[in-house]
């Protein structure tokens, strides 16, 4: 038998047997239902109402997370520049604010080779007294989880340095102990490309999504014509977004 041949029966074969297969997949579902086995249908269903990337944040329901953005860490960062990072999360930590929504600052070894956490986002948050901790997993560390449990909520958004480690650990161990968890990308920041890519590999595993800084703020704001907006996109600072009023202020003399 040639090659030509085996291929050509072998596409017949397929061909023939679909059919039949299909017939099985089909008697095979309807005898899961009649069991009381739940359908693929049903199933998928159960799944996307549990699906975290569906779920829209809500500035009642979600608290903000900001770990490790220390001096020392931030000397190390080479995923972003070190200026669009403090940009991004100081821009986060002012929406927040705006939004009411509470905010939990945590550092690690402030006294030792990661030094105090940054003073832009100190100056943004001057009435969040930050928790220093000793933990590596800032979930670990009862404080930071008693804080959390005080606001009442239940998404959680963490933002870190370094974003596979400070940001990762404690969205996994919140997602683990049933919060909705979170990790802001531009707010959040490693010390190569490869640990970038480390960090977002596990998070994909896990089912966590990942979020930018803007996102973040705009999808709790909900509405263009809430009271607060123009506070919020003030906040966000979003380059872009400052030159398209510009541009719409000259035109408007």
């Amino acid at each position: 038998m040639n090659r030509r041949h085996f291929l050509s029966t072998g596409t017949v074969g397929a061909l023939t047997l679909a059919p039949v297969a299909a017939g099985m997949m089909a008697g095979a579902a309807s005898s899961a239902s009649a069991a009381g086995t739940p359908s693929a249908e049903s199933t998928a269903m159960t799944t996307a109402d549990h699906n975290d990337f569906l779920a829209m944040l809500s500035r009642d329901t979600t608290v903000l997370l900001l770990t490790d953005h220390q001096v020392g860490l931030y000397t190390g960062v080479r995923d972003t520049t070190v200026g669009e990072l403090k940009h991004n999360v100081v821009a986060l930590a002012k929406a927040a604010r705006v939004l009411g929504v509470p905010v939990i600052l945590t550092a690690t070894m402030t006294d030792g080779m990661w030094g105090p956490i940054i003073p832009e986002l100190l100056a943004a948050l001057p009435d969040v007294e930050p928790i220093v901790r000793s933990k590596i997993n800032a979930f670990d560390d009862p404080r930071v989880v008693a804080a959390i449990e005080k606001t009442g909520r239940r998404q959680l958004v963490v933002a870190g340095i370094s974003l596979e480690i400070c940001a990762a650990y404690p969205a996994l161990s919140a997602k683990r102990a049933g919060y909705d968890a979170r990790v802001v990308l531009d707010a959040s920041g490693t010390f190569s490309q490869d640990k970038r890519i480390a960090g977002l590999a596990r998070l994909a595993g896990a089912g966590i999504p990942v979020m930018d800084y803007a996102s973040v703020a705009v999808e709790m704001l909900g509405d263009n014509a809430d009271a607060k907006a123009h506070d919020v996109y003030g906040a966000l600072d979003m380059p872009f977004a400052t030159l398209v009023w510009q541009v719409t202020s000259a035109a408007a003399k």
